[in-house]
């Protein structure tokens, strides 16, 4: 019995299991610990050593090593940071800048792990909402698939055997067996080779500005895209300013935050030209043409009441709950509009199959 819980303890997950990319969840983790780690007491070299050795991710691990050494040869940690750009986005290393110029490193990389554990649980919860809908969606996908591939032809050669017209919506789904069972595989070849000719053409600026724009153009699902922009600019734009950075250099410092987003990207650009050049923020935000007008307006009241970060932070929560609202509401939206189109296909199925079935049944009668 002891040699048996001494095997089982031996293998206790004490520890997870490495790996050698740079997950999300290493980031937070690495953020969190130095965090922790600082506002404890512990001195920043040690932090450094510590957290680095103790993230699952082999390169970062090795990354937080190479900084460590360039802390330790004199360099600031936001400088070196900085050198990381794939790793560590610019408005996370102007809050490092601005901790370590304020002496609350600390307590600002707290704010922005509880900024970032936000945004996993929003996005978490936008993804949870759709994974019931694409399970049901692939389900009814298969379903259709095999009965085209499988039942309908089984049927197909006893009509052929008895000779009887058959029915136009029989012979419209013998027609699409057909199709399937002699170009099936032809026809997944091709959704394989546009799938990835699609993505290659969406890494592109254009392509992914355009794609974009049509999303945003869309029902609901733009508006969701529009929240979760206006959410995510709010978000980190208060984060940078209550960690005491002027806003001009805040604007810079968002750089990042729209990666993905060629539209907001650059109106991002357009806002950090109007402000650089004397304008006020909400002025600059109505030039651009994408922000909504709550945004403008609450925006203006907080520049002009000297109270903008309060501010931001209340609207960064009014577009967190529209957003999960939208998610829900789509959600919502897509489940009966998949059940009801499986069932109707399914239901034209076995129609095709069952009326030439009856008509035959009615002659011999």
């Amino acid at each position: 019995m002891a040699a048996e819980q001494g095997f089982l303890l031996s293998r206790a997950r004490v520890s997870s299991k490495r790996h050698k990319g740079i997950k999300g969840d290493d980031i937070f983790n690495l953020f969190q610990q130095l965090s922790t780690m600082i506002q404890a007491g512990m001195p920043l070299m040690d932090a450094l050593e510590l957290s680095g050795s103790q993230t699952q991710s082999i390169k970062l691990s090795g990354v937080m090593g190479q900084i460590a050494s360039k802390v330790q040869s004199g360099s600031s940690l936001w400088s070196a940071a900085a050198e990381y750009p794939k790793i560590f986005e610019s408005h996370w290393v102007q809050v490092i800048r601005t901790g370590e110029i304020s002496g609350q490193i600390g307590p600002l990389l707290g704010r922005l792990t509880q900024n970032m554990k936000e945004n996993r649980e929003a996005r978490g919860k936008l993804i949870s909402a759709m994974i019931y809908p694409t399970i049901i969606f692939c389900v009814a996908v298969a379903a259709v698939v095999i009965m085209m591939w499988f039942v309908v032809p089984t049927f197909t050669q006893f009509f052929k055997e008895t000779g009887s017209t058959l029915p136009a919506i029989t012979r419209a789904v013998i027609g699409l067996s057909d199709f399937l069972q002699h170009y099936g595989v032809y026809l997944v070849g091709s959704l394989i080779v546009g799938g990835f000719l699609i993505k290659k053409w969406l890494k592109t600026p254009s392509g992914s500005r355009t794609f974009t724009a049509f999303l945003m153009a869309t029902p609901v699902f733009g508006e969701v895209l529009v929240n979760a922009a206006m959410e995510k600019f709010a978000t980190n734009l208060a984060l940078l300013l209550r960690a005491g950075m002027p806003l001009l250099e805040s604007l810079y410092a968002l750089d990042g935050i729209f990666e993905k987003n060629v539209p907001y990207r650059e109106c991002l650009g357009e806002v950090q030209k109007r402000v650089s050049s004397g304008g006020s923020l909400a002025a600059g935000l109505k030039e651009a043409h994408l922000f909504t007008p709550i945004m403008i307006t609450l925006i203006r009241v907080g520049e002009e009441s000297g109270q903008l970060p309060l501010v931001l932070e209340q609207v960064s929560g009014y577009y967190k709950q529209k957003v999960a609202a939208l998610a829900a509401r789509i959600t919502a939206m897509i489940e009966p509009c998949i059940i009801l189109g499986m069932g109707v296909t399914v239901a034209l199925i076995l129609a095709s199959i069952y009326l030439p079935m009856f008509n035959m049944g009615g002659s011999v009668h």
